[in-house]
């Protein structure tokens, strides 16, 4: 253990190059992950995977293969944007230990805005600079340096660690739901995910709904003769506000914050002298994976029932108002992301907990309140998964993004006495 965390001192400064050359090479999403620039970054870790020893391989998703998965995206292409797959082999016997992150990070933004090039990867007052350090290039380049440092030691393992680097997880996680499909197993599984440092034993759920909501077009100095849509669709954001406050008095989780719906867009109207037609919102709503009880049991959540409890809110709405009544909204449930939930006396928690001890002197269980690959892997693929990782969510996707140093290199210890421990 000792020897061990000596020598990533020791190789502090190879810890910190890889990460600022991953963040150097533009790996943006387009058009909410329908395209994407990821393949060049692929390509430049792959070729320093391979030269560590790992296997590797690069394979682009197939729309085909995961077409018939839950959570599947379609309409994306991945010509020239493969994921990559990488292996440690161990002795044999042992039980193996997979990491997954993503390689795709939001937009660059207004790069004038920023305080260094989004892409100069700057180090600064013991902090990486740039678009993707915090979410998730670090947490990346965490996995990798804590297998290679044990590889370089000749660590005894009998486990294999597998390393998942996926695409378009900003666009909706196909990149990892396509390792699923192939059949990429293991006994465990954490997601790298920017946590704190803190072990996410949860995430939440996401449905993106569209409500379009249709009234009667004038002019605004016959606005009697009209009826206005976006004053109609205040009937309904404020009946889902009703039921968000319902939500949060009502619904617990220990890990994670009570379900909210957030009405993220609106748009409506021709003219500021015309009486709108039409209006369409777009909300924003997350569940839990389960609720305590009366009695603090967790029950799991249905998410079917979390969708027919918003449309009844809806419609209840609508049954209130004449012209709704007569002229009810289109709804569009235009995207899921399922939960996703560990048991609590799962051995991968244990073991973490225990390598974040001896690492940090202790360590916190706490959930993701938003979605996340965890649940691909977890759900779709039967591996216990957790996430844990450099730098904070709130950080992310921000105008000078960040990740702190010795966070990063923290990460990298309790991930290297993890993989020791849970492979050997």
């Amino acid at each position: 253990m000792n020897q061990l965390m000596q020598y990533i001192d020791n190789h502090r400064q190879e810890a910190i190059d890889l990460l600022r050359e991953m963040v150097s090479i533009d790996s943006t999403f387009i058009d909410q992950g329908v395209y994407g620039n990821e393949g060049n970054a692929q390509r430049d870790l792959e070729a320093k995977l391979r030269n560590w020893g790992f296997e590797t391989k690069l394979i682009e998703p197939e729309n085909e293969l995961i077409a018939g998965w839950t959570d599947y995206n379609p309409g994306h292409h991945y010509e020239g944007r493969p994921n990559l797959l990488a292996i440690s082999r161990g002795s044999g016997g042992g039980k193996s230990l997979l990491f997954n992150g993503h390689i795709d990070t939001v937009p660059l933004d207004d790069p004038e805005k920023w305080t260094y090039p989004p892409l100069s990867a700057e180090v600064e007052d013991g902090k990486v600079y740039g678009r993707g350090a915090c979410d998730m290039k670090a947490g990346l380049a965490a996995m990798i340096m804590a297998t290679r440092f044990l590889n370089d030691l000749n660590v005894p393992r009998r486990g294999d660690v597998l390393i998942e680097s996926v695409v378009d997880e900003e666009g909706g996680g196909n990149g990892t739901l396509d390792c699923v499909a192939r059949g990429i197993k293991a006994d465990a599984a954490i997601v790298t995910e920017p946590t704190e440092l803190k072990i996410y034993s949860a995430s939440r759920g996401v449905f993106l709904l569209k409500v379009a909501v249709s009234g009667c077009p004038s002019h605004a100095c016959f606005k009697w003769n009209g009826v206005n849509a976006i004053e109609k669709a205040w009937v309904i954001a404020r009946a889902l506000s009703d039921l968000e406050r319902r939500w949060l008095a009502l619904r617990r989780h220990p890990q994670l914050p009570s379900p909210t719906i957030t009405l993220g867009e609106i748009s409506g109207g021709i003219s500021a002298a015309t009486v709108p037609g039409s209006c369409i919102m777009k909300f924003d709503i997350k569940y839990l994976p389960s609720e305590l009880d009366s009695e603090g049991r967790c029950i799991p959540v249905n998410a079917d029932d979390i969708r027919r409890e918003v449309e009844d809110c809806i419609r209840t709405a609508c049954m209130g108002d004449s012209w709704l009544k007569e002229h009810p909204p289109e709804l569009d449930w235009y995207l899921t992301v399922m939960p996703h939930e560990i048991q609590p006396d799962a051995d991968i928690l244990k073991v973490l907990s225990k390598a974040s001890d001896a690492v940090m002197g202790g360590h916190m269980i706490s959930g993701l309140p938003s979605g996340a690959d965890a649940r691909h892997l977890q759900n779709n693929g039967g591996i216990p998964t957790v996430l844990f990782g450099p730098g904070s969510m709130k950080n992310a996707h921000s105008i000078d993004e960040h990740v702190d140093v010795e966070e990063y290199m923290n990460c990298i210890k309790v991930l290297a006495c993890t993989i020791a421990k849970w492979t050997e």
